[in-house]
């Protein structure tokens, strides 16, 4: 029997259920990175809008009956959404502390707690939460109606526009610098609220923007097209990024970078070249498999790279595979650390927890310089040592990295959605942990 000649078989399209897989992870690890980061922002406006005396339901509710629940507001209005039992928006509630504490009435600022009514838009009522100044005089402007009344008249952009210096609001007879410390202390708050809302900070790009734009272009390029054949020139790109990224502008991505970011703001305006260089980092592994700032940019990976080849590759250290794996945990207990840091106020820098600001040679710490020069020692033995086995920030763009139809739910992502459920704790009961450490 004549044997037919053997034919190539196309190659199979990927299953359905495998691009689900990869597509689910993918959607699951970002979604794990967003939810952390908003766990974060949430926590760290909550301090800045609730302060040391949070406003409490209760206060709310002797004021709007119908109020069950209270949510911050995350906009430069710095108040408190008052939601009823459907979760529906009833009101709006702010603080005059810690804003307007530098406004003194008799001889103490007083906290007062006002409440809007979301309907007509106007003040439903207003008390004072607590007073520096003398107690009988903050007694007078609680029982004068006439006065507390009459904030019932105005709404937001009226209060902010009140001319309290000809008189539209009358302080009460007998504690008159009390009560128009209060009514001060109000439209201070109001105000400062619409200027924040009103600034801008204005678009800057620069010249160091250019750059790093130009260094994300050239990871890119080196990366996914033909230029990647071209080894001196990458050797020549690698060895340029080092240089200006590692000790002319020290623009490197870190996690106390990421955390500021977390905690405040993104500063796209004026750093637009900086944040572009971070979304490529989290946003390009997690769509193209490529992680191009561990691999091209990051001045300690290069630095790594090249000491490395001072031994031949057969002379390197042996890990066995047991401790490779226990020594791979280290960055992961390290972010779950950082998140302990953020949440709880440690008094930590979390600089000195990375080698990054060791780059910095006027303002390196001590722990971050003896991290990265034992990193960079180690690699001479072990390739690329801190990469695989210190690395917190490398670790999160590894994390997010898609790994295409091979993909599968790991120990990585286990330990991420422990991670985020380690931040909702925190979110949530970060005061009494504090508490608790006081003890």
């Amino acid at each position: 029997m004549t044997e037919l000649p053997l034919v190539a078989q196309p190659a199979p399209h990927p299953r359905p259920a495998s691009r689900l897989r990869s597509f689910s992870l993918k959607l699951y690890r970002l979604t794990v990175l967003i939810l952390i980061v908003w766990l974060i922002r949430d926590y760290y406006i909550r301090i800045r809008v609730q302060g040391k005396a949070p406003v409490e339901l209760h206060e709310v509710k002797a004021i709007l009956p119908r109020a069950e629940s209270l949510s911050v507001d995350h906009s430069d209005r710095m108040g408190l959404f008052v939601l009823d039992e459907d979760n529906q928006t009833i009101g709006y509630a702010i603080r005059t502390s810690p804003v307007s504490d530098e406004i003194i009435g008799y001889c103490g600022p007083s906290d007062t707690l006002v409440v809007f009514e979301q309907k007509t838009g106007k003040v439903a009522g207003l008390t004072i939460r607590s007073s520096g100044d003398t107690t009988s005089h903050v007694n007078d402007v609680r029982a004068n109606q006439y006065f507390m009344d009459r904030w019932k008249e105005y709404a937001w952009d009226q209060i902010a526009g009140l001319d309290l210096e000809r008189g539209e609001i009358e302080g009460v007879s007998g504690a008159t610098m009390t009560s128009m410390g209060l009514a001060y202390a109000i439209r201070n708050r109001i105000r400062y609220s619409k200027q924040q809302e009103q600034s801008v900070t204005p678009f800057r790009f620069t010249s160091k923007d250019a750059f790093l734009i130009s260094f994300i272009t050239g990871a890119c390029l080196l990366t996914f097209t033909r230029l990647k054949r071209f080894h001196w020139l990458r050797k020549l790109f690698k060895i340029t990024a080092f240089i200006y990224l590692g000790f002319v502008t020290g623009d490197l991505l870190a996690e106390s970078l990421f955390a500021g970011w977390a905690k405040y703001s993104v500063p796209w305006r004026q750093l637009s070249g900086l944040v572009l260089l971070a979304g490529a980092a989290i946003l390009v592994p997690w769509s193209s498999r490529r992680n191009i700032y561990c691999q091209t940019l990051c001045p300690h990976g290069t630095a790594q790279e090249f000491l490395g080849k001072i031994i031949p590759h057969q002379k390197k250290l042996k890990i066995r595979p047991d401790v490779k794996r226990a020594l791979r945990w280290i960055p992961g207990l390290l972010l779950g650390l950082i998140l302990v840091i953020i949440f709880l106020k440690l008094p930590v820098d979390l600089a000195e927890l990375e080698a990054f600001d060791a780059y910095l040679l006027t303002s390196a710490g001590i722990a971050s310089l003896v991290i990265a020069v034992s990193g960079l020692v180690a690699s001479i033995f072990v390739p690329q040592a801190y990469c695989h086995y210190g690395c917190p920030t490398g670790t999160i763009f590894e994390f997010v990295r898609s790994h295409g139809r091979a993909d599968h739910f790991g120990k990585s992502d286990f330990v991420a959605g422990l991670f985020l459920m380690l931040a909702l704790t925190l979110n949530q009961y970060a005061e009494q942990f504090q508490q608790l450490l006081l003890l």
